[in-house]
């Protein structure tokens, strides 16, 4: 997929979502047309898929969970290779802790400050429908407590790969999306540390009293004070119907690409 730079940005948020899912762009959900699903859930199991490589402390300082780690980088990376027929999801710790990650039929992981993992999703030609992976620090705060990234792999709309941020749920790490090699694509950055400010009726606490999650309380509620204080990222899904309303962007986005790196703490 590499040789095929091919992209689009649809005309509006609602078109965008329609032909991604093929479906009504008010209900959120899945479709068998492919497409990326709007904040689903992040419960899901993990069995196959696994690394295929992994690295120490890529280029650049740790970054903390404000995101003030560096972003990623296609030559701070050798575990995939364009043009190898695979579908490669790279990730990338720029937090200054320690992170387990995890995510549809893949077995996760853990990642060290610095430190990034290849895993091989499927070839480069083979629907992957409705992918979500995502990541934490210390205790995993549980099922829809997580950012997520959401992806359809090769989808047989001009081969297209549909990819987004979601808060849907809940914020727990700073994300960022890089389609690899593909520079006329559009790369999604949610840098800031969005668990200091969440307003009290989100914050979802561990067993020490630490706020690990900004938890929306109603996934569906434009005007909740967490969906609100998410929509300062427009790159990233705020609620349920963020793709539907409002002048900004479509958080959805479609790419022709074969590589994707999901960097947690990017730098701004």
């Amino acid at each position: 997929m590499a040789l095929r730079a091919r992209w689009i940005v649809l005309g509006g948020p609602v078109l965008a979502w329609s032909v991604a899912c093929g479906t009504s762009p008010s209900d959120g959900t899945d479709s068998s047309s492919g497409g990326t699903s709007s904040g689903g859930t992040s419960s899901g199991g993990t069995s196959s898929g696994g690394s295929t490589g992994s690295g120490g402390a890529a280029s650049g300082g740790d970054g903390g969970l404000g995101g003030s780690g560096p972003s990623s980088g296609a030559g701070s990376i050798d575990c995939r290779t364009a043009g190898d027929g695979l579908t490669t999801v790279v990730f990338v710790n720029r937090c200054s802790q320690t992170l387990e990650y995890a995510g549809s039929d893949i077995d996760g992981g853990t990642l060290a400050p610095g430190a990034h993992e290849c895993v091989d999703i499927g070839s480069d030609t083979e629907s992957l429908s409705a992918k979500r992976y995502w990541a934490w620090a210390g205790e995993d705060p549980g099922a829809e407590h997580h950012s997520l990234a959401e992806f359809t792999f090769n989808t047989d709309f001009y081969d297209f790969d549909w990819y987004n941020i979601s808060f849907v749920d809940a914020f727990n790490l700073p994300m960022q999306i890089v389609p690899v090699g593909e520079s006329d694509c559009d790369t999604l950055t949610c840098p800031d540390d969005l668990l200091l400010d969440c307003p009290e009726v989100g914050r979802s606490e561990d067993s020490s009293g630490t706020v690990t999650s900004c938890v929306s309380p109603d996934r569906n509620d434009p005007e909740s004070p967490v969906a609100l204080y998410f929509e300062q990222c427009d790159d990233a899904y705020a609620w349920s119907g963020d793709d539907q309303e409002g002048d900004d962007p479509s958080p959805v986005k479609a790419c022709a690409g074969e590589d994707w790196d999901i960097v947690l703490c990017p730098e701004p």
